[in-house]
């Protein structure tokens, strides 16, 4: 019997001493760091070594630092990094420490270029010493997005003198140095950390003469972001402005931080000197001002009229979130455009925003009868939160880039080939070298003298082969499509000559006769923007028009019968029809990637 119970004693005993093993794989520091493999790992590695290793070291907290710093002078790449990990995590980490850490950094920089994640250990830690080590390396980086921005935030008020310190420079600075400083004051206002005796001292030092004036200049910019009483920084800032334009750049950033009604005047003033995306930018920053601008609201208003679709949606988002009343009827209005989807969608948020009621059948009507799944579906909650007076879910446009149509694929429409007498494309062992053209940079009425447009104009690479050709009325069209650099379409007419009829890039051509209707647009990065466009052949050239917004960039797109083109954007499938429209395949449901 007892040797019975011996044996399962020893049966059980071997697998638990097993598990205690496989937990704590050593019991020093110094004999967890030996169990890390020397081998070379990419520069963007945290390092490697088995979990339960990394694990006890993580547990040895502070008595692991002296012993993990020495690994900073290692020669292998991968006890070094995982050594960097891993001294960023230790939590009980104390100002006493300071020295030893600021090695590590400085043999990681020596090493591998970058003080790595142990700048976070240095915020955590807090102090003069670390802050003021901060700010040099921020100084010496000349560059935010890094671990040293995340440290000075997390320090807070205590780094606030040691970068004034280091804006309070009087010869020989350079601006450029200062690249992550604003970073920096962006994220302690993030984090509300405030210092009203260091904002009134920035901000005699934007005018203290004795300052290099970039310096003064940049002072102005981040005094906003630290001031805790904004009445006599706002006050002073649109003194100065007033006095001296030339710093109306440099003053804007801290009015918008304080949010200022005078700032809503400067960007105002912005508006007519821009365009595009610029201008988009100008009317987003109004919107976060908030009510302080709804003194602006009639100048916005006139951008209703803008050309652009893009501007005209920003300028109705703007006008809701700043609550400028007088604005609901030609809100109410542009919810009849079938033309352009997103302009309907800021209209929609707007009239929530203003909580206009007298919207509500027309905003159910959008509900109802939009073509486009996704404004009807943000059509129908708007009007539901409108009637239960809801506030708007969510303040800024919904993200309608990262749209998807759900159960909606575009493979399930057959392809109807096209005749070769009316459409070419550059593929299947076909060459347009016929249409090839002269880069439109390189066009004679070109104003550019620069030297390296001119070298590109001479060489090989600025003659451009077409990805397609379509026959439309007497003459040829041609796409070209380069992505992010760009595309045209190009104008081939019977005597030979050229003609840039369109900037954009062209993902196919479709002819209808005298008639074409061209698919354009980019997905990159956060762009997914797609615009069908008509044109006309006329008695000189061809006229051209912008006709739908599309969903999202094309991907492809294909004739499906001989009236209807299939186009599949990035955010899904939709139909064309010359007569009847753009209409979502039956099925599709709205939904997010």
């Amino acid at each position: 019997m007892k040797r019975a119970l011996f044996a399962i004693f020893l049966g059980l005993a071997t697998p638990l001493s097993h598990a205690l093993d496989q937990a704590s794989p050593c019991t020093t520091v110094d004999a967890c760091i030996a169990l890390i493999p020397e081998k070379d790992v990419p520069s963007y590695s945290n390092g490697e070594a088995d979990e339960a290793v990394k694990a006890q070291l993580r547990a040895f907290g502070r008595d692991a630092l002296e012993p993990l710093a020495k690994l900073s002078a290692h020669p292998n790449s991968n006890k070094r990094q995982l050594a960097d990990t891993l001294i960023a995590d230790i939590k009980d980490i104390r100002q006493s420490d300071f020295e030893l850490v600021r090695q590590v950094i400085q043999n990681h920089v020596k090493l591998d270029g970058s003080g790595g994640w142990t700048y976070r250990l240095l915020g955590r830690m807090g102090g003069d010493q670390a802050a003021a080590f901060l700010v040099s390396e921020l100084l010496r980086v000349e560059r935010g997005g890094n671990q040293i921005v995340f440290a000075l935030a997390a320090i807070g008020q205590p780094a606030i003198p040691h970068l004034l310190n280091a804006i309070a420079c009087k010869k020989n600075c350079n601006p450029e140095s200062y690249g992550g400083f604003n970073e920096v004051f962006e994220n302690l206002y993030e984090r509300d950390v405030a210092d009203q005796q260091s904002a009134l001292q920035l901000l005699a030092m934007a005018k203290n003469n004795a300052i290099h004036p970039d310096m003064r200049k940049l002072a102005l910019g981040w005094v906003g972001y630290i001031t805790a009483e904004s009445a006599p920084v706002e006050a002073e800032l649109i003194r100065m402005v007033k006095a001296n334009p030339e710093l109306s750049e440099h003053v804007l950033t801290s009015l918008k931080v304080l949010k200022s009604p005078y700032a809503a005047d400067l960007l105002v003033a912005k508006l007519a000197q821009g365009e595009g995306l610029y201008r988009e930018w100008i009317l987003r920053d109004i919107g976060h001002l908030g009510h302080t601008a709804k003194h602006v609201g009639a100048e916005l208003e006139h951008y209703l009229n803008a050309e652009d679709w893009n501007t005209r949606a920003a300028v109705a988002r703007a006008l809701g979130f700043i609550g400028y009343e007088k604005a609901t009827p030609r809100l109410q209005t542009m919810l009849q455009n079938d033309q352009d989807w997103l302009q309907v969608h800021a209209a929609l948020q707007a009239l929530h925003w203003l909580q206009h009621k007298p919207a509500i059948d027309d905003i159910e009507h959008v509900a109802t009868s939009h073509w486009y799944t996704l404004v009807r579906d943000f059509a129908a909650v708007t009007a539901q939160r409108l009637r239960a007076d809801q506030p708007p879910l969510e303040k800024d446009a919904q993200h309608y880039y990262s749209h998807r149509a759900r159960n909606c694929s575009a493979e399930q429409f057959a392809i109807m080939a096209e005749p070769e007498q009316i459409k070419i494309y550059d593929r299947e062992f076909k060459s347009l070298n016929q249409f090839s053209y002269k880069h439109p940079w390189c066009a004679e009425d070109s104003t550019s003298e620069a030297q390296d447009l001119a070298q590109f104009c001479a060489s090989p690479e600025s003659t451009v082969q077409p990805n397609v050709a379509a026959k439309v009325g007497d003459s040829w069209l041609t796409g070209t499509n380069r992505g992010e650099w760009g595309g045209e379409m190009m104008a081939q007419y019977q005597d030979g000559s050229t003609e840039l009829i369109l900037n954009e890039n062209i993902e196919d051509i479709y002819s209808y006769g005298s008639t074409a209707y061209v698919p354009t647009g980019l997905a990159h990065l956060g762009m997914n923007n797609g615009v069908l466009y008509r044109t006309t052949e006329i008695a000189k050239g061809f006229a051209i028009e912008p006709i739908y917004r599309l969903p999202g960039a094309p991907m492809s797109s294909w004739k499906i019968n001989p009236q209807e083109i299939l186009i599949n954007t990035y955010s899904g499938p939709v139909i064309f029809n010359p007569a009847t429209g753009l209409r979502t395949p039956d099925g599709c449901e709205s939904g997010y990637r």
